[in-house]
């Protein structure tokens, strides 16, 4: 269902982005730190748009990945306590069955 919804979003913006390149064919000066150029602003508008939509994705990534090392990290010390747990819990069972004292039946 998410790469249904995803291949949808990415179908409607490029559709977005075909339709402003069609409507924006002027020549734009852009001056950027190290020089300037000429472009088409439909050209500008898709190169600054890739960009933009490629550092996030980047950003994202790099995030999710942080996170999921975070998340494995805290499983690895979850499962270390639990057994710690266990082991305590079954310690204390073995010596409180072997300090009961033993009853006969009448």
């Amino acid at each position: 269902m998410k790469f249904v919804i995803l291949f949808l979003v990415l179908i409607v913006i490029f559709a977005i982005s075909i339709t402003l390149g069609a409507n924006n064919n002027q020549p734009v000066v852009f001056n950027y730190l190290l020089a300037q150029t000429q472009l088409r602003l439909s050209t500008l508008l898709a190169i600054l748009f890739g960009t933009g939509f490629v550092l996030g994705w980047l950003l994202t990534g790099i995030f999710f990945v942080k996170v999921k090392f975070k998340l494995s990290s805290a499983q690895r010390k979850l499962r270390k306590l639990q057994k710690m747990y266990d082991d305590e819990i079954a310690a204390r069972q073995r010596t409180e069955l072997t300090t009961l004292p033993l009853t006969e039946n009448k």
